[in-house]
């Protein structure tokens, strides 16, 4: 996207785009919908969009969700909590995960040094504990961003802590249909590039 632009004027190119041609009323038909309060108040789904959009490495989206959230009555520190959850996740690379009375366990990782492996585990944690959201929608964002990172078995692990946590099965699938936008969304912001060398913008 061109740095001489804002994110406001993007986003009235994109809503351009929308009305005009079919792959993007295409996107905005599987879009809209998602964003409406359900099991998850619509700040908490723009929070968990900036998670998954940190993972899909979407700038456009993650202003964009962040700027939602802010206006939803989102913090800083939410949006910051829910972001280094997106690092947390990052830094775990193939390895496989659990859970043990609360707490996520990461499996011996051969790849990885034995004190790179302690300064990870500890940094997982800390970003787990942190306080600025609850305990559930830590383990539904998380759920939703191992979905985003193609990690079935690791989704599965975060998906049941979420429910011992006390998240329903909405808000859980609430999560997962963002994820679906976000990794879509990704790709629509990008055809802004698309736009720019057809001299349409």
């Amino acid at each position: 996207m061109s740095h001489s632009r804002s994110h406001a004027e993007e986003a009235r190119i994109l809503a351009a785009l929308e009305r005009q041609y079919a792959g993007p009323k295409a996107f905005r038909a599987l879009s809209a919908p998602v964003w409406k309060a359900g099991a998850l108040s619509e700040k908490d789904k723009h929070l968990a969009a900036v998670a998954i959009a940190q993972i899909t490495r979407c700038a456009f989206c993650i202003e964009h969700h962040a700027e939602l959230a802010r206006r939803g009555g989102a913090s800083v520190a939410e949006a910051l909590a829910v972001s280094y959850l997106s690092a947390a996740l990052e830094s775990l690379g193939d390895a496989n995960v659990s859970v043990e009375a609360d707490k996520l366990v990461i499996a011996d990782d051969a790849s990885v040094g034995q004190a790179i492996a302690a300064a990870r585990s500890t940094f997982v944690q800390q970003v787990f504990d942190i306080d600025a959201l609850t305990p559930a929608f830590v383990w539904i964002t998380a759920a939703a961003a191992a979905y985003t990172q193609s990690s079935d078995a690791r989704r599965r692990v975060f998906h049941e802590q979420a429910l011992r946590q006390g998240a329903s099965a909405e808000a859980l699938d609430e999560a997962y249909a963002i994820a679906v936008v976000l990794r879509a969304g990704a790709v629509y912001a990008h055809t802004l590039h698309v736009v720019d060398a057809f001299g349409d913008s």
